[in-house]
């Protein structure tokens, strides 16, 4: 015979703890706008850890690793670049890393889109993200550089 004691337990519990606020979609759009896909996905995976799914969402960071690459060996070796400057002017280059950092925001936003509806929902307030902004938008400039020095050797 079962033991039915265990029906008339709450079914909610304080195990999970309070709720997680992640850093704001302002974040993580002006990241990935001056940052490229790179700055993008460092705010995604700082907002994944803090909400403690960096484990599901680490394939992010892989997938923006993976486009800057791709775009940067279009533009570097495969004729891109001209390409970019010859319908889009001289600023077609930097003009494609913002486009496709944004579109990579658009994915990001689409993962994340519950956690920042319930922020909205519970009235939390999101951390500040000067700090983690800045070394996003930095660190993607960085590396967008060295690869871009990397693959036009």
């Amino acid at each position: 015979m079962r033991n039915f004691d265990e029906l008339m337990q709450p079914s909610l519990s304080g195990v999970e703890g309070p709720a997680t606020s992640i850093y704001s979609m302002q974040t993580g759009y002006l990241a990935a706008f001056f940052g490229g896909p790179l700055g993008g996905a460092t705010i995604a995976l700082l907002n994944a850890h803090r909400l403690k799914r960096l484990g599901s969402d680490w394939p992010l960071g892989l997938a923006a690793l993976g486009v800057t690459f791709g775009l940067l060996w279009w533009q570097l070796r495969s004729g891109g670049e001209a390409w970019l400057i010859g319908h889009l002017g001289h600023g077609g280059p930097g003009l494609a890393i913002r486009i496709v950092g944004l579109a990579f925001y658009g994915i990001v936003y689409a993962v994340h889109r519950q956690y920042y509806r319930n922020m909205a929902l519970l009235g939390l307030e999101a951390p500040s993200g000067w700090i983690p902004g800045i070394a996003a938008i930095v660190g993607g400039a960085v590396v967008m550089l060295v690869l871009g020095y990397v693959l036009s050797s």
